[in-house]
């Protein structure tokens, strides 16, 4: 359930309805009512995108087959030997909580 408030225009100086979402626009001239807001999200979202796109497992629609099949692959790997490296630390760590529970 939204709560619907009213904010003032920074561009028309008219009172409008405002929501709180990030796309709401003014009623009177059509401009975004929190435009620093909007253009912070949407430069996040853009960023975020440019740098999935430039890591080098990044499969891309002209990538052949093998290509990506390699991709895919070297994905895998990379996942598993991290979770390897998790699964060792936490065996490290129990046996070091064992030793210092036994008595002597």
């Amino acid at each position: 359930m939204t709560q619907i408030r009213e904010i003032k225009c920074p561009r028309c100086g008219e009172w409008t309805m405002w929501q709180g979402d990030l796309d709401d626009r003014c009623l009177f001239c059509g401009e975004f009512l929190e435009p620093n807001r909007f253009s912070r999200e949407v430069e996040k979202k853009v960023n975020k995108q440019l740098l999935r796109e430039d890591g080098y497992l990044f499969i891309r629609p002209g990538d052949g087959p093998v290509k990506q099949w390699f991709k895919r692959t070297v994905s895998r790997v990379r996942w598993i030997v991290i979770l390897l490296q998790i699964a060792f630390f936490v065996f490290v760590t129990l046996i070091l909580v064992a030793i210092s529970l036994l008595p002597g």
